[in-house]
């Protein structure tokens, strides 16, 4: 049997374009990304890029930490130079290191302070006694410091 193109034709429809029900289910995906996407997008630039000051709390953050979950006496001690610092716990049963190591500002900042070393001591309770530091390297320098009577720690721009 020999097919002719007219009849070939007849069978086989060519479409061209979308159907409705195509074009509704890309829409609803769509709105379901942007409903995803929004909250992010909302936020996009609002948001601080962390900095040196966000480490040196974080180590604040953890001595108190430690000082309350053992119930001793912890000392984070730091060297501003060279960022080398040390947590010991001194209690009732005696003293030991906790932790040491060098803290990671970036590399474009530093810490400005009078003193040779600076020196946090928290107590079980959460109280400190610390000293304030400057930190050097952002957009403005941020003050560092500790609450006395609560002990969180905080960075200030004044």
């Amino acid at each position: 049997m020999i097919r002719t193109r007219a009849s070939t034709d007849a069978r086989v429809q060519r479409r061209t374009g979308f159907t409705l029900w195509e074009l509704t289910m890309v829409l609803l995906i769509m709105a379901i990304a942007a409903t995803l996407a929004a909250p992010a997008l909302a936020r996009f630039g609002t948001e601080q890029p962390p900095g040196g000051a966000d480490a040196m709390l974080g180590l604040l953050r953890d001595t108190r930490k430690a000082a309350i979950q053992y119930n001793t006496t912890a000392t984070l001690r730091l060297d501003p130079k060279s960022l080398a610092f040390e947590v010991d716990t001194a209690g009732a049963f005696g003293m030991a290191a906790l932790a040491q190591g060098t803290l990671d500002l970036g590399m474009a900042a530093s810490i400005k302070t009078d003193q040779p070393r600076l020196r946090f001591v928290f107590e079980p309770t959460g109280a400190a006694f610390a000293d304030t530091a400057v930190i050097n390297g952002g957009q403005i320098p941020l003050i560092v410091r500790v609450d006395p009577w609560s002990g969180v720690a905080r960075a200030d721009s004044r």
